[in-house]
């Protein structure tokens, strides 16, 4: 488990440190709050729960994209 120090600026962004920007390779996260911590969920993973879903269609990649780009999109409005 690495442990770094994150700052908030004055408009609240967060800034992740580059030791672990680099190894979770994501821009994009949910946050949770969990009993006064916050918990950082790379929305790749979170898409994983979709793996598997296109087994048996006869897709092009480009439709995937477009069904993934939908799911996601929804996935965040029922997040937010």
């Amino acid at each position: 488990m690495t442990m770094e120090v994150a700052r908030l600026d004055e408009n609240g962004r967060l800034y992740l440190p580059a030791a672990i920007r680099k190894k979770l390779r994501s821009r994009e996260f949910y946050i949770e709050e969990h009993e006064g911590k916050l918990i950082l969920i790379p929305v790749r993973e979170k898409l994983m729960e979709y793996r598997g879903i296109f087994k048996g269609e006869n897709l092009t990649s480009e439709e995937m994209d477009k069904i993934v780009e939908k799911e996601t999109e929804k996935l965040l409005r029922d997040e937010l």
